[in-house]
């Protein structure tokens, strides 16, 4: 099962076109934040956060070629408004397509896969699974973007 994924940004044009984009996307919603920094805690509700790899270093992520992991947070990053684990970004294999979207369609599957992953062997579940938009839409539009997710949710 896929988690529910949502998609945050802190320009509210981007959540629009996003919104627009994703309108016939099931299972992705969007929010908002005031500013859209890795050192702010993402909005309450998340399970896990998707973060790259220099963002993610402070709970042990380490390269792992083609994969993402999840990692846990820990209770003092909790409090602080932090989602129980993180995902963390991926490291491309020397034959993966090159580009921006095979390299955003290895991203966003390799981190579903590992949330499905991590869903089939813990007693504890990732349902709601963040992104920040903008690590998402380097170059690559909103309506691609969709499109990708469309893909990834047929298989």
């Amino acid at each position: 099962m896929n988690p529910k994924i949502v998609l945050i940004d802190s320009q509210q044009s981007t959540i629009d076109d996003l919104s627009t984009a994703f309108r016939v996307v099931e299972g992705v919603s969007f929010a908002k934040v005031d500013r859209a920094l890795y050192s702010l805690p993402p909005p309450p509700g998340l399970d896990a956060i998707f973060l790259i790899l220099p963002a993610a270093e402070r709970w042990g992520a380490m390269p792992a070629p083609g994969r993402c992991l999840v990692l846990q947070t820990t209770s003092d990053d909790q409090h602080k408004g932090m989602p129980p684990y993180v995902v963390t970004g991926v490291v491309m294999r020397p034959e993966d397509p090159r580009g921006p979207l095979p390299e955003t369609r290895l991203l966003i599957i390799s981190a579903i896969e590992a949330v499905r992953e991590f869903n089939a062997r813990s007693t504890e579940k990732i349902n709601r699974l963040g992104f920040w938009a903008n690590n998402l839409l380097i170059d690559v539009t909103p309506a691609q973007l969709a499109q990708i997710f469309c893909e990834i949710r047929q298989v």
